[in-house]
């Protein structure tokens, strides 16, 4: 296929500047592809991006494509990526984390945590966090990170499998055990989306801690709601336990609040499976993790479980459609953005379409 030698990108060209431009549009490399893309979600981790949250790392420098929940359909292929099956018209939908596949964390599967990161001379990439991303019509990846996607599912629900799977890697990560109760902290995207991946894992009752409308929808998902705003968070978690606190413990909600109430949450010998990221460290009861032997984890993003994510949609045991609720144009991303913020009509997934509405 003949590509155009242009294309539309939001670029970012400082902290809370961007715009949409025409760059050139991107050529891959051996073990790379070109996709043309159909959605891109904005994730949470986006807007702390935009705003500059993670001077000189998140990016690393500016101009800067973001955006790496995404889906679309290859257009190119480099040679290599053809001979291992990649070509033209092939759909997919991609992750952001591109291990350099050499050193030993990659070969023992842990390429989040690939100790090359950050060096692209290496072989290492981050799409959409310091290496480009897919706010735009065209996006250069290696065929590391992305997955085919089935006839069955639209591309616009196959941008969701990146998020999804980072869900399900943080419930994994508890060891919740069928039956068990697992309580959740944060009713955002993420949550809501361990919600779901609770359910689909077997999890016995599923608490949930938030506010308002998104609340609400973690309660019409199937959790049993705890509202921050009626008082303290661990004596409503101690009075549905008996006391006794819960097995398995996702923090979804990023600040430092719910990490310390996450650990006191646990039940004796229970796992806190952290994914959100605090803006400062918590101040934490470790005499209690101690004595009570508390396990806190942390979860990068979604090693190995996006193929997990796949099935689990195809087959019917998660539906996203309830999340999935505002879309865009990509030249209206600044609107986008602010009703993802503002969470306006309420916003939870929030779809970009750089290629036009269809």
């Amino acid at each position: 296929m003949s590509l155009p030698n242009q294309m539309d990108a939001l670029v970012l060209k400082g902290v809370r500047d961007f715009s949409i431009q025409t760059v050139p549009v991107p050529q891959p490399d051996a073990d790379e592809v070109i996709c043309e893309v159909d959605t891109t979600f904005i994730c949470g981790t986006d807007p702390h991006i935009i705003n500059g949250d993670f001077p000189g790392f998140w990016p690393t420098a500016y101009p800067f494509i973001p955006g790496h929940e995404w889906s679309g359909t290859i257009v190119q292929s480099g040679p290599r990526a053809l001979s291992l099956g990649w070509k033209e018209g092939d759909r997919v939908c991609g992750i952001s984390h591109c291990g350099c596949g050499y050193c030993l964390n990659c070969m023992k599967g842990r390429y989040n945590l690939c100790l090359n990161y950050g060096h692209e001379e290496r072989g290492h990439r981050q799409y959409g966090h310091y290496t480009p991303g897919a706010y735009a019509q065209y996006m250069r990846t290696s065929v590391k990170s992305i997955y085919r996607v089935p006839d069955s599912m639209s591309l616009e629900y196959a941008a969701c499998v990146d998020p999804l799977s980072i869900a399900l890697y943080t419930v994994k990560r508890s060891r919740m055990q069928p039956g068990d109760d697992i309580l959740i902290l944060g009713t955002g995207p993420q949550g809501l989306m361990a919600i779901l991946c609770a359910k689909a894992l077997g999890a016995g009752r599923i608490l949930a801690v938030g506010s308002g409308e998104r609340l609400k929808k973690a309660e019409e998902l199937g959790a049993i709601p705890i509202s921050y705003k009626n008082g303290d968070v661990l004596e409503q978690v101690k009075a549905l336990t008996n006391g006794l606190g819960v097995p398995a413990v996702l923090e979804c909600a990023g600040t430092a609040d719910s990490i310390r109430t996450a650990c006191l949450a646990a039940a004796k010998g229970g796992v806190v499976s952290v994914i959100g990221i605090p803006h400062s460290d918590p101040t934490l009861p470790l005499k209690r993790i101690v004595l009570d032997e508390i396990e806190i984890i942390g979860d990068r993003a979604n090693p190995n479980t996006a193929q997990e994510a796949i099935d689990l949609l195809v087959n019917g045991r998660i539906d996203l459609h309830p999340l999935m609720t505002h879309r865009f144009a990509l030249k209206d991303f600044a609107t986008a953005l602010d009703v993802f913020e503002t969470r306006k009509d309420g916003a939870i997934k929030v779809a970009t379409k750089p290629n036009g509405m269809n």
